[in-house]
């Protein structure tokens, strides 16, 4: 039995050691840690500004020239042709008279026209082939692309502080479950050393009832209690593995990963004063900071809006491999270069309502700049209020908790001398309990609201 236990006892350390290493130690900062380095939410970041990236992209890409290539093969049925008519030549001596009228011989052979000759000439080549390159470059279209460069810009910064802002709120999310998984766990072990204190009760009421100190009816009251406090902790335990649970899904771990946590629930403070605290939310807030970059896109769609109607230069070159080249069969190459100003005439009063469109887009983001600053300054006011409130409420109830713990040792000394009943006992106990829940509870809240807080003001 002594060498199996040998044998057995290293494997058995060597379990617990590795079931203690894979257990992840969590404290409020690794908890956020762990969110913010949630596969999914960082896929999605970076998806959004891959995508706001790549749309600068394009507009920049609008600058530089545009360089393009085709080819084509085209067969005509009927070609083209023209008529020409040619004389036929001879090569003949002429004759050669004197004055007198006298033949004296011949000139030497000149070509005489002795017919006509009629012929077609093609215009062109049933079968036509090309290969065409073309560079096509803006040249002025009065600011129109550098004012949609700088939107496709303030939309990349108004991009990153929506992920700024979504990181924000996933740290108060991730802050929320963590304080809410340590109250769940915190509010069972105070349950279960109530329960542990109840079930002694229990025993020191039997023992009376057995020595005739105490009647049937206190026994049955006490083990009443104990029976509803022990479904109390069930459902307790249940609503810690599902506070646990959430916690595990925020951070973007495996379900029942086990956890320990490294950090209590323990008092804390901070000084906040509102008027800062508001100047802070309206400079940093990531929600104003995309209205304002909001309504500068659309004072910028208004500026383009205004040019619609102007023209804009534009310089095009092409050049070209090609068989037949004119009226020469075979392949050859050409080109041409063209520089022009295109300009709209008329657009069914189109660009004249783009522009009005643009400005009352101007308007709405404006309004909505103002509407959210006031929205926010209220945020602020809010927070600040409930980090007040939740400072007092965890000083009142830590005050309970010692009032609640010295009634119940001087109940617990009359119980023992017969002075005080059974249900006044208990009930001493529960109001003890309920204290120590409470001041964790208060102690939860207030790491809740200081994250709340800070996400108000702009801090994550």
């Amino acid at each position: 039995m002594r060498r199996f236990i040998a044998c057995l006892l290293p494997g058995l350390m060597l379990a617990l050691a590795s079931a203690h290493a894979d257990t992840l130690r969590l404290d409020a900062a690794k908890a956020v840690e762990l969110a913010l380095a949630n596969p999914k939410v960082v896929q999605q970041a970076r998806a959004k500004l891959e995508d706001a990236a790549a749309g600068r992209g394009v507009v920049f890409g609008s600058f530089l020239p545009q360089v393009s290539a085709s080819g084509t093969y085209t067969r005509l049925g009927t070609v083209s042709e023209f008529t020409m008519m040619a004389a036929h030549e001879s090569v003949f001596g002429l004759p050669v008279f004197d004055p007198m009228g006298n033949y004296i011989g011949k000139t030497i052979p000149v070509p005489v026209a002795v017919g006509v000759d009629t012929f077609h000439l093609k215009l062109g080549s049933a079968n036509n082939m090309s290969i065409t390159g073309t560079v096509q470059q803006t040249l002025f279209t009065w600011g129109k692309l550098i004012n949609a460069y700088r939107i496709a810009g303030l939309n990349l910064d108004l991009t990153i502080e929506g992920v700024r802002q979504a990181r924000s709120q996933l740290r108060v999310d991730a802050t929320s479950a963590f304080y809410q998984a340590l109250l769940a766990r915190k509010t069972v072990e105070v349950m279960t050393a109530a329960l542990g204190q109840l079930k002694g009760h229990v025993g020191q009421v039997q023992s009376l009832y057995d020595n005739g100190m105490a009647t049937k009816l206190d026994l049955m009251k006490a083990t009443l209690g104990l029976q509803q406090m022990e479904a109390q902790v069930s459902q307790i335990e249940s609503g810690t593995e599902l506070a646990l649970a959430a916690l595990l899904n925020t951070l973007g771990l495996e379900p029942g990963t086990p956890v320990s946590f490294t950090e209590d629930l323990a008092p804390d403070s901070m000084a906040v004063e509102l008027d800062s605290a508001q100047a802070r939310a309206t400079r940093d807030r990531s929600e104003l900071k995309q209205l304002r970059d909001a309504v500068r896109m659309s004072e910028l769609g208004v500026a383009i809006a205004r040019t619609a109607n102007l023209p804009t230069a534009f310089a095009q070159a092409n050049g070209y491999y090609k068989n037949p080249v004119g009226f020469t069969a075979g392949w050859g190459t050409d080109w041409n270069a063209t520089v022009g100003i295109s300009m709209p005439l008329f657009t069914g009063m189109s660009n004249a309502s783009r522009l009005r469109q643009s400005q009352a887009r101007v308007r709405q983001a404006r309004v909505g700049l103002a509407m959210a600053e006031d929205g926010i300054r209220l945020d602020v006011h809010a927070q600040v209020l409930a980090l007040n409130q939740e400072s007092r409420n965890m000083k009142y109830q830590a005050k309970n908790v010692e009032v609640a713990e010295a009634a119940l040792g001087l109940a617990e000394q009359r119980f023992q001398n017969g002075l005080l009943t059974n249900l006044d006992y208990m009930d001493s106990q529960l109001a003890l309990t309920q204290a120590r829940v409470s001041y964790f509870n208060a102690l939860a809240n207030y790491q809740v609201a200081r994250a709340k807080f800070q996400k108000a003001v702009g801090e994550y």
